[in-house]
């Protein structure tokens, strides 16, 4: 793939601020000829009519003004005539001072952290994002071209560095978990309020269910367990089906009595449960170590990959309908952190702070970087694109330059001819 040399550029000329400037130095040229026609005619006719010595004077004066100022704007741009005169063809000549200059002047001016801060004092970026977002559906719009660059930044990166990093981080963070007093925390809110009734009626059901599906071992071990005698007058079958019975009865007394003693036994095991998670250090200890024990066995490390392969392929869907899914979530994300910077008044005023900490950061440690990066950018120009630029920002008014030079120059003449005049008298 062959590759082609990008070379810097600069934003194509306005053309009607360049029509403006033309239009202007047409004006300014034929305003000279007309002081030049008024010259030649007044100083013909001079002899004949003497008070015509007036007009050619302000026609002569007008004249030399005309030209002083058009050597004087000329020579900002290029070389009068293209005679190769000291001091002239000002800015193509002076590009990179003028770079350096206006990369320090934006510096110093605009990116010191005091000014900036100065700056955004009164200016709410965080309410201005948020109405931005609310404007003409801008979020959804911003959401579509989001969306088409994920998968085209997701192509550009490695897997194995990002997995690493995902299992690197999901793991310490497991690690570095105090999981014995999330696991009390969650036994403290499970047994708030009664939330753990369910599971007690569960509980005391399965145990129902045990003892009617294990009946016959119960009656076994039972006869196991008496003498020859109770055996041989058929006591031990009366002890298990008394035995049974009140198994059977207490576990129906508790299945429907709330405030049944087992259902009490069992609040007390998960209080001591919930109470030993927090203090007993040798059960913390344990559970600490099992965790860590857990993060590095094969099957988390696999599904935390898998975690990155998934979210990659789901992103990584160019075809339209999971385009526009993605670009639906992510405007929604949008709209909903808009609304909350606009309701939430506390939430606003803590991303103001951070967003305008983040720019006063940025102007401190890259404020001479921005600088240098305009300099280099206007060494970079051709030198005759920053004159027409140039020009086509300011030549209109430095074409009025002109004109008023020549009607102020022929305005002294005529003063000076006329105080001349009356003097000789």
């Amino acid at each position: 793939m062959n590759s082609q040399k990008i070379e810097p550029t600069i934003a194509n000329i306005d053309n009607e601020s360049m029509q403006a400037f033309l239009r202007m130095k047409r004006i300014a040229t034929a305003l000279f000829f007309a002081m030049v026609l008024v010259f030649v005619v007044a100083k013909t006719f001079e002899n004949q009519f003497p008070p015509i010595s007036y007009l050619r004077a302000f026609g002569e004066a007008a004249m030399v003004g005309a030209l002083a100022d058009w050597f004087a704007v000329t020579a900002l741009f290029r070389r009068p005539m293209g005679l190769p005169i000291p001091h002239t063809a000002i800015i193509p000549r002076s590009k990179n001072r003028i770079g350096d200059g206006l990369g320090r002047f934006i510096s110093r001016n605009f990116l010191q952290p005091q000014q900036v801060e100065l700056r955004l004092e009164k200016v709410e970026l965080a309410t201005g994002f948020a109405n931005w977002i609310n404007t003409d559906d801008r979020a959804q719009k911003l959401a579509e071209g989001l969306a088409a660059t994920v998968p085209r930044a997701l192509g550009l990166l490695k897997d194995g560095p990002i997995s690493d990093w995902l299992q690197q981080t999901i793991k310490t963070r497991i690690q570095n978990t105090d999981i014995a007093t999330v696991f009390a925390d969650g036994l403290a809110l499970l047994t708030r309020n009664k939330r753990h009734k369910p599971i007690v009626d569960l509980i005391i059901f399965h145990s129902d269910l045990l003892v009617h599906s294990h009946e016959a071992e119960f009656r076994e071990k039972v006869s196991q367990n008496v003498d020859w005698l109770p055996k041989l007058l058929a006591v031990d079958n009366s002890a298990a089906d008394a035995l049974l019975d009140a198994i059977k009865e207490t576990l129906h007394d508790a299945a429907n009595n709330p405030n049944h003693t087992i259902r009490d036994r069992i609040d007390d095991a998960l209080n001591h449960l919930q109470h030993s998670l927090r203090f007993d250090p040798n059960m913390r200890m344990d559970l600490a170590n099992w965790i860590k024990d857990l993060a590095e066995h094969e099957t988390i490390t696999k599904y935390i990959s898998s975690i990155w392969d998934e979210i990659k392929r789901e992103l990584g869907e160019t075809n339209p309908q999971s385009q526009a899914k993605l670009a639906n979530a992510i405007a929604n994300i949008l709209r909903e952190v808009a609304a909350a910077l606009i309701e939430n008044q506390e939430l606003n005023d803590s991303l103001n702070q951070k967003l305008k900490q983040w720019a006063i950061d940025i102007s401190s440690t890259q404020g001479e970087a921005v600088g240098e990066m305009v300099s280099e950018t206007i060494k970079s120009w051709d030198a005759s694109t920053v004159v027409s630029q140039i020009e086509n920002a300011v030549g209109r008014d430095l074409q009025f330059i002109r004109i008023n030079g020549t009607i102020i120059g022929g305005l002294v003449g005529l003063m000076i001819h006329t105080i001349s005049e009356f003097a000789l008298r």
